[in-house]
């Protein structure tokens, strides 16, 4: 009997620090999954046939929204492990982004960009990957807190009552601001409209090192709240700024994705 109720409560144990496990990894996340979602749709909408025909390719059976969680999507598998600290990059309070060759997000996006400049000498698999990489990577990068500090981890070591709720301000961020304002993907592309055509060109630069100070700029609002208490007037002073986020993210993604794959002039 003793046995037997040593090996119950084993499994209960190790069920218990899976599911926490899981939670912790849900936490690091950038915008989440509807989050994700909604910047390859935007990207989408700016691609023309050719680079439409060439992601329908390489991508071989999954769609762009599911390339967009992809890296996500494979943080409980063991095997890419070793992507974990491409979703972000650590940058104190006060210092700037000095190039490096760490394994950060940064490097990442500029890798993969580089890489698919040669398509034409890769295997489709390895074009595959890539893409995947940019799909999801581009998203985190304008997510403020993948760009912010390492003494809080981004936000995920900020516990924060949301409406009441306990979260982090890292799941402020990437889940319950829009989640509980059910911003979509119209939503966003509304915002379009508050954009220059100026700015817009300006998002179609390829170099990861010049967006860094972009979503770095926003951190300020970010943090701007009291007694680890999100309101509504916080929700309602920054719902805006992640629906701007999320369109930059797609533009900038898209404006990738389009030099790389579209028709060439």
């Amino acid at each position: 009997m003793v046995l037997q109720y040593l090996a119950c409560m084993k499994r209960i144990i190790g069920a218990f620090v899976f599911a926490c496990s899981l939670l912790q990894v849900g936490n690091c996340m950038a915008w989440g999954r509807k989050g994700h979602t909604i910047v390859t749709d935007i990207a989408y909408t700016r691609l023309d046939s050719f680079a439409r025909n060439a992601l329908t390719r390489y991508l071989d059976g999954m769609t762009h929204e599911e390339a967009g969680n992809w890296m996500d999507d494979m943080r409980s598998n063991h095997k890419y492990d070793h992507m974990k600290p491409w979703h972000y990059v650590n940058i104190e309070k006060g210092a700037t982004y000095s190039a490096n060759t760490d394994a950060n997000i940064v490097n990442t996006i500029d890798k993969a960009i580089a890489a698919l400049e040669h398509s034409d000498k890769m295997k489709d698999e390895d074009i595959k990957f890539n893409i995947l990489l940019l799909c999801h990577l581009v998203g985190d990068f304008y997510m403020p807190l993948h760009v912010g500090y390492a003494s809080d981890k981004g936000g995920n070591e900020v516990q924060v009552k949301y409406l009441n709720r306990p979260s982090n301000l890292h799941k402020v961020w990437d889940t319950d601001i829009i989640e509980s304002e059910r911003i979509s993907l119209n939503d966003c592309l509304l915002r379009l409209n508050t954009f220059t055509k100026r700015e817009i060109d300006q998002f179609s630069t390829l170099n990861a090192t010049t967006w860094i100070t972009e979503p770095r700029a926003l951190l300020g609002r970010v943090y701007d709240f009291q007694d680890n208490t999100i309101d509504q007037a916080y929700i309602d002073r920054n719902k805006k700024t992640v629906e701007d986020q999320l369109l930059v993210a797609g533009i900038r993604l898209g404006a990738v994705l389009q030099h790389l794959f579209g028709a060439k002039a």
